[in-house]
């Protein structure tokens, strides 16, 4: 009887992963984002670089990214392949590149060159987990999906 209830337990918690491995991601990110806008405050009071500069937004975005996809990464479940993982975020920042480049002619809040990182700044980091080999964050490679005995 222990046992199944595990096991039920076991197969809950992998769907409670599938539901929220995005949202902890995004999460995780938006918690990485704070330190960054601290770091940018130093930045600009030591050393004159405007905070809301198109450079600082780059790096502020690329490593809230980066973030949010390593802790989407350990946050999905274990029976989520990782094409399909690269799927669901493809296609949840295609949307977003959609949204921004929406409002590219008429920018209600910003610069259109921060408008166009917003847009493909995730996607160019998407797409630089799925090509390095080297640290293979996303686990592409044949050795690290090989089920652990």
């Amino acid at each position: 009887m222990k046992e199944t209830a595990k096991e039920v337990g076991k197969k809950l918690l992998e769907i409670v992963r599938l539901i929220f491995f995005i949202p902890a991601g995004f999460l995780a990110g938006t918690i990485v984002k704070f330190p960054l806008l601290l770091v940018a405050r130093i930045q600009e009071s030591m050393f004159g670089l405007k905070m809301d500069s198109w450079g600082t937004h780059l790096w502020q975005t690329l490593i809230f990214y980066v973030v949010c996809f390593l802790a989407s990464i350990y946050v999905k479940p274990k029976f989520l392949k990782s094409k399909y993982f690269i799927l669901a975020w493809s296609v949840l920042l295609g949307f977003n590149a959609f949204i921004f480049m929406s409002a590219l002619p008429n920018p209600p809040y910003s610069t259109p060159i921060k408008i166009i990182i917003d847009a493909f700044a995730p996607i160019g980091v998407l797409i630089y987990l799925i090509v390095d080999k080297q640290n293979d964050f996303l686990k592409l490679s044949k050795t690290n999906n090989l089920p652990k005995e």
